[in-house]
């Protein structure tokens, strides 16, 4: 058995074992007692996030387990990578630390407007991209998740320029 045959398996174990600390941990986080009553608190974001991670882990296992029985010899794995799938997982790094580092200072509306249409020109194929549509998706994705984690979740988002002059 190769390695390249049983690698998914592999990282599908590592990870559910991952996620499973980090569903510990995610449960020890201290939250304050709120003014009014609310299922939401600090803690459901990771702790969601800690669940679909384990649920991807068991994907990842489950795809594993079936490309390392199957009799194919021939695997995606074992096609080369092309330079553009490597330096869009360069820029797709650099892009989130670039985030990172931005969103004390912008905020949570500026710095992930930038990320989202960045990530998305990165990803997008040279003939398939459309900037306009783009912008569209930036923008309704992060009013909806501002929206959502200031009055659904009642959760306080990194302040910038733009909730500065907007009063939030």
């Amino acid at each position: 058995m190769s390695f390249k045959k049983c690698k998914d398996l592999i990282l599908g174990i590592v990870m559910l074992l991952f996620s499973g600390f980090y569903l510990f941990y995610a449960q020890q986080i201290k939250t304050r007692p709120k003014l009014t009553p609310s299922y939401a608190s600090a803690k459901i974001m990771p702790t969601l996030l800690g669940i679909l991670l384990a649920v991807l882990s068991i994907i990842c296992i489950i795809q594993g387990y079936r490309k390392m029985t199957s009799p194919d010899t021939q695997s995606d794995s074992s096609k080369k990578l092309d330079k553009g799938d490597v330096m869009a997982v360069v820029y797709t790094f650099a892009v989130i630390i670039g985030y990172i580092l931005i969103m004390p200072t912008l905020g949570f509306i500026l710095s992930t407007l930038l990320y989202l249409f960045l990530q998305m020109i990165i990803l997008a194929p040279p003939e398939k991209r459309n900037y306009a549509l783009f912008a569209i998706v930036t923008v309704v994705f992060t009013a909806f998740v501002f929206v959502a984690f200031r009055i659904g979740l009642q959760q306080l988002l990194p302040r910038g320029i733009i909730e500065s002059l907007l009063g939030f």
